[in-house]
């Protein structure tokens, strides 16, 4: 099997071989500043165990630019 960690959700359940059970996938975040659980972002593989893939998600967006001194 292909390495997961890290991948985004679709991109790796898209990896799995064909007729390979779909694990059970559980999402896990930090709450956003109004206590709501986050809905922007990129759901990524954070763990796999057994028939269980752990994702949280992420701002993929790039990184801010440093200020020159």
């Amino acid at each position: 099997m292909h390495k997961m960690l890290g991948r985004p959700l679709s991109e790796a359940l898209q990896c799995l071989p064909e007729g390979a059970k779909r694990p059970r996938v559980v999402e896990t975040a930090a709450p956003a500043r109004n206590g709501q659980a986050r809905q922007e972002g990129t759901l990524r593989v954070m763990a796999c165990r057994e028939d269980e893939w752990i994702v949280a998600r992420f701002a993929d967006r790039q990184p801010r630019e440093t200020e020159e001194a």
